[in-house]
């Protein structure tokens, strides 16, 4: 995740949400290094769910949505 200024706000925000979602990401990356698809896509999918309830809880930038 870039470090954009809404993704700085929301870390100071929500900051176990942004640790949720970059500890799946990180994961995602390191399953796909590994050669593990399938877990790397569990991870993915871990990380667009918490990056939902970022929104939902006001991640800064998405109000439009």
């Amino acid at each position: 995740m870039s470090l954009d200024a809404a993704y700085i706000v929301a870390r100071t925000r929500y900051p176990v949400l942004a640790r949720a979602l970059d500890r799946h990401l990180g994961w995602a990356h390191d399953f796909a290094i590994a050669g593990d698809v399938d877990s790397a896509v569990d991870a993915i999918r871990d990380a667009h769910a918490t990056s939902a309830e970022l929104r939902v809880s006001g991640f800064p930038g998405d109000e439009a949505r």
